[in-house]
């Protein structure tokens, strides 16, 4: 290795630092460390007792935080379960409108069904059945909606589908009135009923639920409706979701779903907290307790509810407020001499408020016993300080001396281990930049710095043989190039060049492809004297691929053009085409095509598509362009035996017909705002009505760059134009 002037001083100033570093820690470090004890023994006595008052007070506030926030997020927890029920309950009744609005507005697809008439014979739990209102009965108008109603019962596989779906013992009912006075049910009973009791209500003139003030506000707002909490005619405490449904004529009936409340009042006892709460209730929208798992007092629910909003205990008043306006938090208040932490949130789907009731001092006194126990400790600590301050001084001098002169040692040792390495890297790197990329560094520190040598050693190695790679490389994208370059020349050359100047039409094409090679291509010739054909069509994809299945798909479709049976059997060209392309299709290309046939002696212009693009129609007499009118059609080479149909039209003179590729109407700027057919057809509309044909493919060229600016092309252009002059 090469001496290099000051080498020896990197030594030196790596022991000097070290030592120096060293000296100011241990110096700055005892200084601090007897300055602290010191401190800390002086004034523990007096700051031991004040940080275990401290303390017990910050545990007590966090203990009284922390219980705030687990209440809150329990009364949260309870009303969102509450009020998922309720969206379960909306959303079932909804598909159960749906389901027979789709039936009524599509009878033809259901047979007529039977179902057992509930009071004429017994029905099981949960088994569909019919019912008629008395006033249908007794105007004698069941022979009219029976063809309805037997379209109506194929709605009973749902209903008992939706029966199934709840727990045994959860007593529901899911049904539809219809406005014609009859009801389809099924009806869930509790444990221990097996048939369905029909009381004798139901069959009096005033059972009629189209009477009802949610039926009315359902019909007149078409909108899903809860009720408010009712005792049915089985004579259980009960809430109902009612939706619309409709038919032909517009709103036919509703669905709807009642449940027994019983399952809240099962959520409202089981807590989630233990003995420790209290009491839980839910609020409705008038302040009134309506359940609630204590039995009796102010906060118990009863046959008479108060409203709690105007409560002699005005903490409690003010709380029942905010439950009211839909509000959520936790409030402390008092009753019966006792401070209790209330929390609540809303129930939103149907106007309720959830509140939980605990009592404070439960919450506060594990904070208050680690008051006493952190006061006591706080003492002992006082006392255990003073005797380890005097120690600790004695250890921590004795230690200094012997740090210092292990100091003095390792920095010299060190100093010298780390330049030797570096030097020794500088040499080899500087070797390696003069372009010996055969040079190794032989390192071994077990450190970074052999890490960094063995980076630089792969370093040399990877720059050599990306050297080697990269002149092969070059070579490769030059003999592609070139390849590309003669496929490019190849496939514009398979493109008719040549546009006749015949007296019945005038003509033109052009081909952008967005890279080297396209898909895309154009194709025209005459078939007979009086007979050109025309195809515009779309690969997809891009590149080499594209390329080579255009010319496949360019040569299939103008031979089968030649040897059709009849001159006006476009579908049979496009039919067999795509059978051919079909064959042997491993990679599932397809191609989009546009082809035509005009006769030049009347004008008459047949055409099929394949998928493709809508062509312009542009009217010589007006200059006003249209989109000719497709039939449903699929891209060529996706599957074989599709049928395609034929259309044809009658050109005037003047009229001229624009081909093109989707490339023209998904240009893009740099916004990303495509081109589209409403700005293609304002260009068309805008040249003279006398432009040829090449005129107008130039203007939307022009168009179409305007509009991209600078944006790369990302799909090929193709464009071709056939206008229709005279008579030949």
């Amino acid at each position: 290795m090469k001496p290099l002037k000051g080498r020896t001083s990197i030594a030196r100033q790596i022991f000097a630092l070290m030592l120096l570093t060293g000296l100011v820690c241990f110096v700055a470090f005892e200084t601090v460390s007897f300055v602290g004890l010191y401190e800390v023994q002086t004034h523990a006595l007096e700051n031991g007792r004040e940080m275990g008052l401290s303390a017990a007070g910050f545990a007590e506030s966090v203990a009284d935080e922390q219980a705030k926030k687990r209440f809150s997020l329990l009364a949260r927890e309870k009303a969102l379960h509450i009020d998922a029920e309720m969206a379960r309950l909306k959303e079932d009744t909804e598909l159960l409108a749906r389901e027979m609005t789709h039936i009524l507005t599509h009878r033809e697809l259901y047979r007529p069904r039977r179902l057992p008439i509930g009071g004429e014979v017994p029905i099981a739990s949960g088994e569909p059945y019919l019912f008629f209102l008395r006033s249908l009965r007794e105007s004698e108008g069941v022979a009219a909606v029976l063809p309805e109603v037997d379209i109506a019962a194929n709605t009973a596989d749902m209903l008992s589908l939706w029966v199934d779906c709840y727990d045994n013992g959860h007593e529901m009912t899911c049904f539809y009135v219809s406005e014609q006075g009859y009801l389809i049910s099924a009806d869930l009973m509790p444990d221990g009923k097996e048939y369905v009791d029909f009381h004798e209500e139901w069959f009096s003139a005033g059972f009629d639920p189209r009477q009802r003030p949610w039926y009315k506000e359902v019909k007149e707002t078409g909108k899903t409706v809860f009720t408010d909490l009712y005792v049915g005619i089985e004579g259980y405490l009960a809430i109902s979701c009612v939706a619309p449904y409709y038919d032909e004529q517009g709103f036919a009936g509703m669905a709807g779903m009642a449940n027994n409340v019983v399952s809240l009042y099962r959520q409202i006892e089981e807590s989630g907290l233990g003995e420790e709460t209290r009491v839980n209730f839910i609020l409705n929208r008038n302040g009134e307790i309506i359940l609630s798992s204590k039995k009796n007092g102010m906060l118990a629910a009863s046959d008479h509810p108060v409203d709690l909003r105007r409560s002699a205990k005005r903490e409690l008043a003010a709380v029942a407020k905010k439950m009211v306006r839909g509000q959520s938090g936790v409030s402390l208040v008092t009753l019966d001499d006792n401070e209790y932490y209330l929390a609540y949130a809303p129930v939103e789907y149907v106007g309720w408020s959830f509140g939980t009731l605990i009592d404070r001092d439960l919450v506060v006194q594990p904070a208050q016993e680690a008051r006493e126990h952190l006061l006591s400790r706080a003492a002992d600590f006082s006392a255990s300080l003073q005797e380890f301050f005097w120690e600790d001084l004695l250890r921590t001098a004795a230690m200094l001396a012997v740090l210092l002169a292990l100091l003095f040692f390792a920095s010299r040792r060190l100093s010298r281990r780390f330049s030797r390495p570096i030097l020794m890297l500088s040499d080899g790197v500087r070797e390696i930049a003069g372009g010996n990329l055969d040079k190794k560094l032989d390192i071994r520190t077990g450190d970074e710095i052999e890490h960094l040598a063995v980076c630089f050693n792969d370093m040399t190695g990877e720059l050599k043989t990306y050297m080697e790679n990269l002149a092969r490389a070059t070579a490769e994208r030059e003999r592609v190039q070139a390849e590309l370059s003669i496929a490019a020349a190849i496939q514009a050359g398979m493109l008719p060049k040549e546009f006749p100047n015949h007296g019945a039409f005038d003509i033109y094409a052009t081909m952008h492809p967005a890279r080297n090679v396209g898909g895309d291509f154009y194709d025209f010739y005459m078939l007979d004297e009086n007979h050109l054909a025309v195809t515009i069509a779309d690969v997809s994809g891009k590149g080499v691929g594209a390329a080579i299945f255009m010319s496949r798909s360019m040569t299939i479709l103008k031979n089968f053009a030649v040897m059709m049976q009849k001159p006006d059997d476009l579908a049979g060209v496009m039919s067999c085409a795509n059978n051919q392309l079909c064959q042997g299709n491993e990679e599932n290309m397809f191609v989009t095509v546009f082809m035509g046939l005009l006769d030049t002696a009347t004008g008459k212009f047949i055409y099929v598509s394949g998928g493709h693009n809508p062509p312009l129609l542009r009217h010589g007499e007006t200059g006003i362009c249209e989109y000719l009118p497709l039939a449903d059609s699929c891209m060529l080479g996706m599957m074989e035996d599709i049928p395609f149909v034929n259309r044809q039209l009658t050109l005037k003179p003047g009229d001229m017909l624009f081909l093109y590729t989707d490339g023209v109407t998904e240009a893009m700027n740099s916004e990303q705002d495509l081109f589209r057919e409403g700005r293609l057809k304002e260009v068309l509309e805008a040249e003279p009505r006398e432009a040829a044909a090449e005129e107008a493919l130039s203007a939307v060229a022009a168009a179409v760059r305007n509009h991209a600016g600078d944006t790369e092309q990302s799909d090929d252009i193709t464009m071709l134009g056939l206008k229709y002059l005279a008579k030949s």
